[in-house]
Formats: structure tokens, sequence, C-alpha cells
């Protein structure tokens, strides 16, 4: 059936690709996204002043939620990370994250300088500053008669938002908070990006000369959002293979992977189980990802091993 536009139906698709292009920008926060249950592939993503602590310089991971379900979620995300001898961390991340019709990419820089307060603790503080848009492809989801090529691609304003955020980390034990958007740019006619707040913190037991324990959390408020809560917990061995779980109440739950065949190299799997009514459609949701260096890693400043 073809649909001609009149000025009516115009406001209302006006409206349509507001609300559309919102949802799309916050998806970051409306579903279990990667920066949440793989924060820690990607501790950056939770906050800045986890730039240069990413064990290989280069992650990449692609995770396909709620497979089976038309519109569910893809995100695809590539972060190179370097630390310098003088303590400053530098990281470069680029996002693509679709749902539904609507895709957001953005582009975020962050720096953080890594403090030493005493012979085993550091205190780290970084800012992230990130570029984006989203685009909203309706080729798929209306029918239009062909008078306004236009209307199948509509593309918001570009967003630039600002990140802040501070970790302690010791030997055996890391905390910090981050704050998110703290400017609230404007996605499209009075829309704003939300604000959100990290807590988070992990602790590294080892337990035999050979096995180590990792458990961690992250939780996350979101305005206007109910409150999100992640927990891992990390059996690994020898720093070269380990597995894990992961959980969320009234989310999901699931199982990680890691394997680190050479220094340079790893590779990751996690696998995640819906705790929701999605379970009555969907029953998986997947995250593959690698990471690998690009250059020698200098041996006089090592990371705390919280991170996988």
């Amino acid at each position: 059936m073809k649909i001609f536009m009149t000025r009516n139906i115009k406001n209302h698709l006006t409206l349509a690709v507001a609300l559309v292009i919102g949802l799309s920008s916050l998806t970051v926060y409306g579903q279990q996204h990667p920066s949440l249950d793989n924060y820690l592939f990607t501790p950056v993503s939770i906050s800045p002043a986890n730039a240069g602590m990413q064990q290989q310089d280069v992650v990449s991971l692609v995770d396909a939620q709620w497979v089976g379900i038309k519109g569910a979620p893809r995100t695809g995300i590539i972060s190179a990370d370097y630390r310098s001898l003088n303590g400053l961390g530098l990281n470069m991340t680029l996002v693509t994250d679709a749902v539904g019709p609507a895709t957001t990419s953005y582009m975020g820089l962050s720096a953080a300088y890594h403090l030493p307060i005493s012979e085993e603790a550091t205190l780290s503080t970084g800012l992230r500053v990130s570029l984006g848009r989203s685009t909203v492809d309706f080729n798929n989801e209306f029918y239009f008669d062909l008078v306004d090529p236009n209307i199948y691609s509509v593309q918001g304003p570009m967003m630039a938002n600002v990140d802040v955020g501070t970790t302690l980390n010791t030997k055996n034990f890391y905390a910090g908070v981050s704050f998110k958007n703290l400017n609230r740019a404007e996605i499209y006619k009075n829309n704003y990006t939300a604000q959100v707040l990290h807590v988070f913190g992990g602790h590294r037991m080892d337990v035999t000369k050979d096995w180590a324990l990792t458990s961690s959390f992250l939780m996350t408020g979101t305005s206007n959002s109910p409150a999100d809560l992640n927990m891992h917990a990390y059996v690994e061995r020898s720093n070269t293979w380990g597995v894990g779980l992961h959980y969320s109440p009234a989310d999901e739950m699931g199982m990680l992977f890691r394997v680190k065949p050479t220094d340079d190299w790893h590779l990751f799997y996690q696998y995640n189980f819906p705790l929701t009514e999605l379970v009555y459609v969907t029953r998986t949701s997947h995250v593959v990802g690698v990471a690998f260096n690009v250059m020698q890693k200098v041996t006089s400043l090592t990371s705390p091993r919280y991170f996988l």
C-alpha cells in the first residue's frame, strides 16, 4: 500500500524520526550494551580514566544481541590504546550501534594521567570527548511514493559529549567512578543525551602459582531509567586462558571465554541468556572479539591484571 506524503503525515514522520533518533542515541543505555556487560574487554568504555589500561593495543568486538529478533541491537567496537612511561594514557574508540532502522556512529578520544601515589597504588583521572551522529533508514520499515528520496535516509545533527572519570588502582584491587554526557548534547529538537553515572570496582586474588580469580562489579545509574548492575567472576590460568560468569539481575546472565595463544594476541567470546520476557522469542546474545598489539610493549610499566 502506497502512502502519499501530506503535510500532516510529514509532521508525524518528523516526530517519528525524532523519537527513533533519540532512542538510537540512547541505545547505549537502553539495552545491555557492550560498554556494560563487556567492560572487562574494553575498560575505557565505562571510564576515560582507563585509557591506557587495556592489555592489548587494539581491541575489536562485535555484539549481536537478541538473535532472531528483527531489528535487534548490533554493535561494533574498535578501540586503540596507548600508555607512555610517564603515566599518560590515550585511547581512540570507534563505535557503530544499530537498532531497527536507526544507526548511531561516533568516535571517542580519551586521555588519562596515571599518577603514582604510593609504591603499589595509582590514581588515574581521565577526560573523553566524543562526536557522533544518528541516521534513520526507513527503507525496510515503511513504503512511500518515490516523491522525495530524502525521506528514506534522515540524518540527525552532530552530537558532541564530554565524559570524566577517576580510578584508584592497587596491586590487587581497583575502584572508580565516572560521569558521562556532562553537557547533555541535543539529539533532535529538544531531545538530549542521557547523563550516566558509573560506579565500579574489582579484586584479583592469586589462588595458586598458576591460577587467579578476578571478580568485579559495575553499577550504572541513567537519568530517567532504572539502575543497572553487572557482576563478573573470572578464573584464569597463567595469563593464557580463562573462563568466567556474567550476571545482571533481571536482565541477563552468561559465560565468557578468553584464550591468549601469544603475548601479542588474544581471542574472546561471550554468550548471554536473557532473564526477561525476551526468553520467549530469543535465547541467545553473542559477543566475539579479538585483541592484539601493534608495537613492542614497554617492560618497566605494566597495567593491573583486572581487565582481560
